[in-house]
């Protein structure tokens, strides 16, 4: 009587993998919104130094041409070589000497956009925001602003609209 006999391989019982497949979605519950929120912090930290970057070079600007803000020819006024009285040339010459104060107009880091809206009246723009766009210039006042969503909110402490930066 010869038996025939089955060895038992070593397995995972259905218990154990239920287990571990729980243990995997606690992990990645956790992990997924601080990779998340690591993505949202980068942004708003790139939309602060752009802002920053920008405003600097408006200031520059400003000091350059005796108090003179830049006007709707912001772009070219920002990119190009000026004379005194913001008149823009592509080339530096004697005639203008001022500039260029950025090589090109910074993405905003939530649109992709390089967009600039124009508002013509003192004060920030009352009306509501429901996408992200670009940048918004005032010719009056000199304010550079990041054109986004009302709801976009930053992930500090405070939660500051970043139309409010």
């Amino acid at each position: 009587m010869n038996r025939a006999r089955t060895a038992r391989r070593p397995a995972f019982s259905m218990m154990e993998l239920v287990i571990v497949m729980v243990i995997i979605g606690i992990l990645a519950a956790i992990a997924i919104p601080r990779i998340t929120g690591g993505a949202e912090k980068a942004k708003a930290q790139a939309l602060l130094a752009s802002l920053a970057e920008v405003r600097n070079r408006i200031e520059v600007y400003k000091a350059e041409h005796q108090g003179l803000i830049p006007d709707k020819e912001f772009v070219a006024q920002m990119t190009q070589y000026t004379d005194i009285l913001g008149a823009t040339n592509p080339d530096p010459s004697p005639k203008f000497p001022y500039g260029p104060y950025l090589s090109a107009i910074p993405k905003n880091p939530y649109s992709g956009s390089t967009a600039i809206r124009f508002l013509t009246v003192a004060g920030t723009s009352a009306e509501a925001r429901s996408i992200d766009r670009g940048w918004t210039y005032n010719v009056i006042t000199g304010e550079f602003d990041a054109d986004c969503s009302d709801e976009r909110v930053t992930v500090d402490v405070q939660a500051t609209p970043l139309n409010k930066m």
